[in-house]
């Protein structure tokens, strides 16, 4: 099979050029038979768009291809003396299948396994290899189940499957790479396209024959149940760590939160919804093929493990972390290395629920609190001035622009949520309430006796201009401070901003600033002109010609400006260019640029289109 797979990938590969050349042949071919009737101009252009579309690209995605580097080995590495049990297993189990053991194990994040080897002389001559092990899989399987996946894994090498993966990866890489720099009007892109699809199509099936073929090493090493149930416990784990990323992780670290144990937390969540997950385990396997697919539907896997003869290897039910000492540990090491760290703020997983959920609400009632000093004219900065805007009868300046199709009455009492929001906001930033961390159920809003926290009644009383003071009063004994549920200045979220121009040595508030264009706000940095000639400059080209504010965004002093807090601005130009920018909070900004001053990529033509088109509705 591993000489089916190469000749495969090769004769698709050589294919790929002959059609190229063909291309060519007859584009080339049309050009000189209209040169018999068409201007040289013309048939010059089109012999050049020939040779673009066809020599060029594939010359191009080739050389593209060939310099494209495999990224380094990713995860903890895991040496024979830290990990001696689990290389044990490797080692014996790499020699029941006569194979050559890994160079290298990594433990990594995910919930797979993979084995990797770089050869040389496109699989001619053996290279290092790389097993890679997902620690969610360790922390749920036993050792029998993680026997079998390993198994499987030099199962690939045995069958030299990863020998010429090299082939067939700069393989699909050159085809993409010429077809993106193809118009999708192009003759010769369809035709690329379509073959492009015949060779994913090719690839798959051969994919799909060689994972069947490590199935039957799987069952060998460690028998039918085993090979079946690790099968199978695969997409339940990795069913559970998606909702476990997204759930208890995600919002906290896009918050700017780290758990102390993030790996650790999983097991947690393993042993507290073990029913949930038993349950799961019960849905029946997909049996639905995909010529798109790599790997065989799960049921005709489990269905050719069945048919395999039986093995009479011993299981062992341990769980799969004793193949690795103190796992938990590891977890620690990994976690370290596979999460950014920098400008977050490391928290025991009780408070880390707390922050991750409250951030979220904070920042959905920044939004809240913008549209309020929009609607009523003024700065909202805090609560206890939505609740000013109630008690001077306000409701009907406010409620109808959040709930445009509903009558005036009604979004009367529909403001009751977003107003219980707040409050409740309010009663998490001083600490009256918080969440409630739990491994089996959703996090409950609690008071600080632990008791189950609601303030919707109090919002209801709120609605009232006359009941806003008695409000004031309930809210006040359980120790709810109005003022503290505050619009919250947002930070740079670099993984999502781009930098679109700038303004190097110019002035805020008379203070000498380089101001970031981004695509979501502005980003006031510290001026360095002033203090090293030219540096600031270079930082803003660096900065525009990157487009990411991720290498500038932690800069001491740096401040943000969300485009959603600006509310109004005035323009004025001259020799120098002056913007007054007011803010939903009441504050406003200076913001002065001239002679002395550089824009770098038109940043005041772009600065002015992006204040005009947040404050003109």
């Amino acid at each position: 099979m591993a000489v089916v797979r190469a000749f495969i990938s090769v004769v698709m590969l050589a294919g790929f050029y002959i059609l190229a050349l063909l291309q060519f042949v007859v584009g080339l071919g049309l050009v000189v038979w209209a040169g018999t009737f068409l201007p040289g101009a013309l048939v010059a252009k089109v012999g050049i768009a020939v040779f673009l579309a066809t020599v060029w690209a594939v010359g191009y995605g080739t050389w593209k291809a060939i310099r494209t580097r495999s990224p380094e080995p990713h995860g903890l590495p895991l040496d024979r003396a830290t990990a001696p049990q689990l290389w044990a297993t490797v080692d014996e189990l790499a020699v029941a299948v006569g194979t050559r053991a890994p160079d290298e194990i990594y433990l990594v994040p995910e919930v797979n396994a993979a084995v990797e080897e770089r050869s040389r002389l496109m699989g001619l001559l053996p290279g290092r290899r790389y097993m890679y092990i997902g620690i969610p899989l360790v922390q749920s399987f036993t050792v029998a189940q993680l026997r079998s996946v390993l198994a499987h894994e030099l199962g690939h090498y045995s069958g030299r499957h990863t020998r010429f993966a090299g082939v067939a990866y700069r393989g699909r890489l050159a085809l993409a790479r010429t077809i993106s720099h193809i118009g999708d009007r192009n003759l010769a892109g369809w035709i690329f396209r379509g073959y492009g699809r015949l060779y994913v199509i090719v690839h798959n099936s051969v994919s799909q024959r060689q994972e069947l073929e490590a199935d039957r090493a799987s069952v060998q090493l460690a028998g039918r149940d085993a090979a079946a149930s690790a099968l199978r416990e695969v997409k339940v784990i990795a069913a559970a760590f998606n909702f476990y990323m997204s759930r208890y992780v995600a919002g906290g670290l896009e918050a700017g939160y780290v758990p102390n144990d993030l790996f650790g937390g999983f097991g947690e969540l393993l042993r507290a919804r073990a029913e949930e997950l038993a349950e799961l385990r019960t849905t029946e396997p997909d049996e639905e093929k995909s010529v798109w697919d790599t790997h065989p539907p799960l049921g005709v896997r489990l269905a050719a493990i069945a048919a395999a003869p039986e093995s009479t290897v011993e299981v062992d039910q341990r769980d799969a972390g004793v193949l690795i000492p103190d796992l938990p540990r590891a977890g620690l090491a990994l976690q370290g290395r596979v999460l950014d760290m920098a400008g977050r703020t490391v928290l025991p997983w009780e408070e880390f629920t707390n922050a991750a959920i409250t951030a979220g609400l904070q920042e959905r009632m920044d939004g809240l609190l913008r549209h309020i000093s929009r609607a009523s004219g003024q700065p909202v900065p805090h609560v206890g001035v939505v609740l000013d805007l109630l008690e001077a009868g306000r409701l009907d300046d406010i409620a109808p622009t959040l709930y445009p199709d509903a009558t005036k009455r009604e979004a009367r009492k529909k403001f009751a949520e977003p107003l219980s929001a707040l409050l409740t906001l309010a009663a998490l930033r001083c600490g009256a309430a918080r969440w409630q961390h739990s491994w089996s159920v959703p996090a409950r809003l609690v008071d600080r006796d632990g008791t189950e926290f609601d303030v919707t009644e109090l919002a209801e009383l709120a609605l009232d201009p006359q009941t806003v003071q008695k409000a004031r009063a309930e809210l006040a004994e359980r120790g709810i401070e109005v003022a503290a549920a505050t619009h919250v200045q947002q930070r740079v979220t670099t993984d999502k901003a781009t930098v679109y121009a700038g303004i190097a040595n110019a002035k805020v508030d008379n203070q000498a600033m380089d101001v970031a264009v981004l695509s979501h706000g502005l980003l006031l940095l510290p001026d360095l002109g002033r203090l090293k000639k030219n540096q600031g400059v270079a930082r803003m080209k660096n900065l525009v010609e990157s487009g990411d504010p991720a290498m500038v965004a932690g800069t001491e002093g740096a401040r943000f400006i969300p485009y959603e807090e600006i509310t109004g601005m005035e323009h004025k130009s001259g020799f120098t260019v002056r913007y007054r920018i007011a803010l939903h909070s009441g504050e406003t900004l200076e913001l002065t640029w001239g002679v002395q001053s550089e824009e770098v990529n038109d940043g005041g033509k772009v600065l002015e289109k992006a204040l005009r088109s947040v404050t003109e509705d």
